[in-house]
């Protein structure tokens, strides 16, 4: 904070001239005279032929009334004026630009003053233009400042004290404009800085509790001139708004996996295509920036998503069924992948990371193919080293018999065994492609060998022999396609018994969202096969996750702040959850509490008491 030289005027003046007249190139040191805030914005001032003349003040009047600062700043600049009342403090507003575009007066006796300082509406007051002030300044210096006096750079504002701070947006951080307090030189209050900083916090506050209204207000226009039939959705982090078709479809699970994907995405057009796995349709997206920097999303589905569009479930107790819920995630581009790969009569190879689900997309896709029995599951690291062919008639008999094969973890195939991998691919070959003549045309597809594999970990003989008979499917990680999660989630949930069925909250499921996923969709329905467990029959918060779960994405708290989040749970936790109780225990302000909670990341469950 600064501390006032008590410098008279005059002096202040001589220094200012002579700083003027000697150029930036003069080492006169001004330590003892002014400030270091106030001798760097002089400088900065004189390095950019800023005016000291009163005339300089230039009357813009470019901003519009109903923006969203002015809006974000209305009612705490109403609020401290009514504190400040009978003080002769007055409030200013400006855009990042300096001008000032709204005031307070908080004597309207003192209108004219101010109005001779060209302290109103419109005008310019950006340090590059007239010098060091209370709105300019904390602009150029990214901090808040007290500017007394003959301080000021320009000669105009000399009468009066202001201080004032930066407000930055509070996604990007860009400074967005400065709010100031001022008033006549002999009533000014060294509180005024720390006011001003308060002031500042709360409009940042405000912004970002508008922001996310006013993300979706700029694609209002498209929703309502839509002539689609479809859904159309638009959503931002905090929102979401839909037309009439779109009802049926959304909810908190679909807005938190649908802006986790969108914001994830890499744009270098205006529109893109995405599919919706738990709607099972593709939706065209659109960008939508605010000035600000923040961003909406425009969807409209392709159609209108039916009960007959879900994938159909299957029963886990018949052989060769996918019970692990991943054949209904199981994603349009590895659908589309095994069909190709599925025209050709010879094997696939399904390629991927360990615990990515290759058996289980593989089930799911043999599941509807229509191809008979269930198939045969082998795994290579059991195969015998020996001349023991059992596992391989076994394999024979099933492909004659119309089954098909899948032979796991073919990375441990033993080179022993090559010949006959080669072998069972020429017998499922040599199967007609269509029924016989009499048989009936709707029996089942011919039966495939299939070969899961991880490539990373493939020796080079087995990878050659697959490059020569098999298409190749890749299925792509856990990461890299999150919007299978809340499917597959919510499969794993499902398993349980109805009264111990847990389910997930939105922030919770944020939380699933925001994970690496390192180990796939294995370590995926290990955490929510624990967490049932753990929490039967409740609502999993963001809390219930595991530790690396709720720090993802969080900035590292310092011990201090680490000891304050540590209080406030245990005082959440006492109150049985009753904010308003918590916050009496731990001695501050209900509201306070509320900001805390917010900056310190602690999620707190929808049922708490306000």
């Amino acid at each position: 904070m600064q501390n006032p030289r008590n410098v008279p005027d005059d002096a202040l003046r001589a220094a200012r001239e002579h700083l003027i007249r000697r150029g930036l190139r003069d080492g006169t040191q001004l330590a003892e005279i002014v400030s270091p805030d106030i001798e760097h914005s002089w400088r900065r001032s004189i390095g950019v032929e800023a005016s000291a003349r009163p005339e300089a003040f230039l009357f813009v009047n470019d901003f519009d009334p109903d923006g969203i600062l002015i809006r974000a700043a209305k009612s705490v600049m109403d609020h401290w004026l009514q504190s400040l009342s009978g003080m002769g403090i007055s409030l200013f507003l400006s855009d990042q630009s300096g001008q000032i575009i709204a005031r307070r007066l908080g004597d309207k006796a003192h209108g004219n003053r101010f109005d001779e300082a060209y302290a109103a509406e419109g005008f310019n007051f950006s340090e590059r233009s007239v010098g060091t002030n209370g709105l300019g300044t904390p602009i150029e210096g990214r901090q808040a400042v007290f500017v007394r006096g003959a301080e000021h750079f320009n000669e105009a504002l000399s009468p009066l004290a202001c201080a004032g701070a930066p407000i930055m947006h509070p996604v990007t951080r860009r400074v967005i404009g400065s709010i100031s307090f001022a008033c006549d030189t002999g009533l000014d209050n060294p509180l005024m800085l720390a006011m001003s900083r308060e002031a500042s916090s709360q409009i940042e506050r405000r912004l970002l509790d508008l922001g996310s209204a006013t993300g979706l207000a700029l694609g209002m226009s498209q929703l309502r001139l839509s002539s689609s039939r479809a859904p159309v959705i638009m959503l931002d982090a905090q929102a979401v708004m839909t037309n009439i078709s779109g009802l049926a479809v959304m909810s908190s699970e679909l807005h938190t996996t649908l802006w986790e994907q969108l914001r994830g995405l890499e744009w270098t057009g205006a529109k893109q295509t995405i599919e919706i796995p738990s709607l099972n349709v593709d939706a065209t997206v659109q960008r939508i920036d605010d000035s600000g920097g923040s961003s909406a999303f425009a969807l409209e589905l392709s159609r209108i998503p039916d009960a007959a569009s879900i994938p159909r479930k299957v029963d886990a107790d018949l052989p060769g069924t996918d019970s692990s819920g991943v054949g209904a995630a199981f994603p349009h581009v590895v659908r589309s992948a095994f069909d190709r790969a599925g025209q050709g009569p010879g094997a696939i190879a399904v390629c991927g990371q360990g615990g990515s689900g290759k058996l289980h997309h593989t089930l799911a896709w043999l599941n509807g193919q229509d191809s008979g029995p269930g198939p045969l599951i082998l795994d290579a690291c059991l195969l015998p080293e020996e001349k023991d062919a059992s596992w391989f008639q076994a394999a024979r008999e099933a492909i004659a018999d119309g089954r098909s094969v899948i032979l796991r973890h073919l990375e441990d195939l033993p080179r022993s065994e090559l010949n006959r991998l080669k072998a069972l691919d020429a017998a499922v070959r040599q199967q007609p492609e269509h029924p016989p003549a009499g048989q009936d045309r709707a029996a089942p597809s011919p039966a495939r060998l299939v070969l899961t594999m991880n490539p990373e970990a493939c020796p080079d003989f087995v990878s050659d022999v697959v490059s020569q008979i098999a298409a190749r499917v890749t299925v792509p990680t856990l990461s890299e396609t999150k919007e299978r999660i809340p499917v597959l989630a919510a499969h794993f949930l499902d398993a349980a018994a109805p009264a111990d069925r847990s389910t997930l909250s939105a922030v919770a499921l944020q939380g699933l969202m925001r994970w690496r996923w390192p180990g796939n969709v294995a370590e995926l329905r290990a955490t929510l096969e624990s967490l049932g467990r753990a929490h039967p029959g409740r609502v999993l918060q963001a809390n219930d996750l595991p530790e690396h779960f709720r720090n993802t994405g969080r900035r590292t708290l310092s011990k201090l702040e680490s000891l304050e989040r540590d209080a406030i749970v245990a005082a959440l936790e006492q109150s049985g959850g009753n904010r308003s109780v918590a916050a009496e225990a731990l001695g501050m302000g209900r509201t306070t509490l509320y900001r805390r909670l917010r900056a310190l990341g602690i999620e707190t469950p929808e049922f708490m008491a306000p």
